[in-house]
């Protein structure tokens, strides 16, 4: 049969409204502040066989559904039954970025069929491992991330599994808010399960099974159709870590080369570092959905994220690179890491066609835990963080504020609940001037958060570069680097390194600062009275105005001093040409 256009829309919409629903019921559900609060979390529709048709929430997490449900179809194939939830966490099995993304998958049958499957991804507080929130800057192997699950069975149509929720219970610092977010993915799941088949009821199961690949063939055509608009040709671009945690002061190098030609396009990531023995590695499903985003973000963001792209994707990554990781090393750092990835394969593809050049966010992103031994409550908790960064400049205009482009949500959870659960204090929190790479539309600013600590605390922090902030692109500047300094202004003033552990105290402050975004265009091409609204918004000091921009803002702030600015400008301008 072929399901008619009309129909394929509706059925297209349903899916949508399905999955929308999957992930409102996740958020509204979760326990643990990292997903009612962040939104760390997504929800999937595949299709019998695994591949990923439909999704919501979290980007970074949708490619990497595929390697899931392929290895629960690999280890239980024909042994699932209706009522089974699966759950897998361990990153050389399945699709997991890193251990506390844990992943519910639950097939759908109709009629005795096995017709789809739907999946949630969500991170959890504390997983087991080294330190309160399971990633630490100590790992050196994937051991000390946190417990590891493989894909098991965790949900039957009698219920949950008490034995294996047992085993997560003592292996985790918050027992009750991961038993309680697995809840939700599973609720959420069970829905969508439902929802499916009721649609399969109303549709026919033929029409929603063929809708699905529609659906994905719908998407690889046009990626193909964007591909064969983008030159044709090689292009590369490199990147760099400070260091690994281990080796100090060895950066570690991410190289692309992009070969294009006609609609194929292949990465190669073989110019890369080997694997390393600190935490910033990467497994494939990490370094593939950094291009992966990458490269629909240059051409066309609204493609649909599915398995559709995946068709057209080449990778040459050789096993043993850092972009490759081999069992077991340590990768609960992965995210600056593939933000770095994501910026350098944007970088190359820039080359191909300048005019979509897209300024990267500040590569100093990633995540903070406070573990406690006891909370406000009297149990123990672990405070976990996203340290988001800004969006970079684009031809259209200035990157967004706080806004990461792999995760698509405002990361920094509201001040009112972290003091209410947590016993700190958050004592400033603050956009910071200058902080934004400058130029014709410049970056998105960064921030400044501070905390008070009330009581005893183990401090994790996991970043990207502390002495690179990043780039900026067609004449545009990067962003300031990010810091992180326990008790600046004292005695005991420490400025921390990208991935650090700290025994904090009571009274101890962390100030920190997140990564702005690169600046696109010359700063001297910058309309003035939009230099002068930053200015009177606290962006942008007076003197960085001048000094950068060229713009002389008047005392008052009333407006521009337009001969003085022509004056800058032009002086600036003769002193680049010669």
């Amino acid at each position: 049969m072929t399901v008619d256009p009309i129909t394929l829309e509706v059925v297209r919409n349903r899916l949508g409204e399905i999955v929308g629903t999957m992930e409102r019921l996740l958020f509204h559900s979760g326990y643990s502040p990292i997903l009612r609060e962040s939104f760390d979390g997504s929800a999937c529709i595949l299709d019998g066989n695994g591949q990923a048709v439909v999704g919501s929430g979290m980007p970074i997490h949708l490619f990497p559904y595929y390697y899931t449900v392929q290895a629960i179809i690999q280890r239980h194939g024909e042994r699932m039954r209706p009522g089974d939830a699966f759950i897998l966490n361990d990153p050389y099995v399945g699709g997991s970025l890193h251990v506390p993304d844990v992943a519910i998958v639950t097939p759908v049958f109709y009629q005795g069929q096995r017709v789809a499957f739907c999946a949630s991804i969500a991170h959890k507080p504390d997983i087991g491992g080294l330190v309160a929130g399971s990633s630490g800057a100590g790992a050196r192997e994937i051991f000390h991330e946190g417990l590891l699950i493989p894909g098991v069975r965790y949900w039957t149509s009698d219920g949950v599994n008490p034995d294996v929720e047992a085993m997560l219970r003592h292996n985790s610092r918050t027992p009750d808010e991961v038993l309680g977010d697995l809840r939700a993915q599973v609720g959420c799941t069970r829905v969508g399960r439902r929802r499916l088949m009721e649609l399969c009821d109303e549709y026919g199961v033929e029409t929603v099974t063929e809708s699905f690949e529609l659906l994905i063939q719908r998407a690889e055509r046009l990626l193909r159709m964007e591909l064969l608009s983008l030159p044709d040709g090689e292009q590369e671009a490199e990147g760099f870590l400070d260091d690994d945690g281990v080796d100090l002061g060895h950066p570690v190098r991410f190289h692309v080369r992009i070969r294009k030609q006609g609609e194929e396009i292949e990465f190669d990531y073989s110019g890369s570092n080997p694997q390393v023995k600190g935490p910033v590695n990467l497994r494939p499903q990490s370094s593939e959905t950094a291009a992966a985003l990458a490269l629909i973000g240059y051409l066309d963001p609204s493609i649909p994220i599915n398995d559709g792209p995946r068709r057209l994707l080449r990778f040459v990554n050789p096993p043993g690179l850092v972009t490759n990781v081999q069992h077991p090393a340590p990768i609960n750092t992965y995210y600056a890491t593939m933000l770095l990835l994501f910026s350098c394969v944007q970088l190359a593809l820039s080359k191909f066609d300048p005019a979509r050049a897209i300024a990267p966010p500040g590569f100093s992103a990633g995540g903070i835990t406070f573990g406690y031994a006891q909370s406000r409550t009297g149990q123990p908790a672990v405070q976990y963080e996203l340290i988001g960064s800004s969006l970079g400049g684009t031809p259209a205009g200035d990157g967004a504020f706080g806004t990461s482009p792999l995760y698509h949500i405002t990361t920094s959870q509201p001040v009112e609940i972290l003091e209410t659960e947590y016993p700190l204090q958050v004592t400033r929190f603050e956009l910071l001037p200058d902080s934004a790479g400058d130029g014709k539309h410049r970056g998105g600013p960064a921030y400044l958060r501070e905390y008070r600590l009330l009581t005893e605390a183990k401090f994790s922090l996991r970043r990207g570069g502390a002495r690179d902030g990043g780039w900026g692109v067609v004449g545009g500047h990067g962003p300031r680097p990010s810091t992180c300094i326990v008790n600046p202004g004292t005695d005991c003033e420490e400025r921390l390194p990208a991935l650090a552990t700290r025994d904090l105290k009571p009274g101890d402050i962390v100030r920190l600062t997140s990564p702005g975004g690169g600046g696109y265009g010359s700063p001297l091409e910058r309309d003035p009275l939009a230099v002068l609204e930053d200015v009177r918004n606290g962006l942008v000091s007076r003197e960085v105005a001048r000094e950068v921009y060229g713009v002389v803002v008047r005392p008052g702030l009333d407006g521009v001093d337009e001969m003085a600015t022509a004056e800058v400008r032009g002086g600036r301008r003769e002193r680049s040409a010669g």
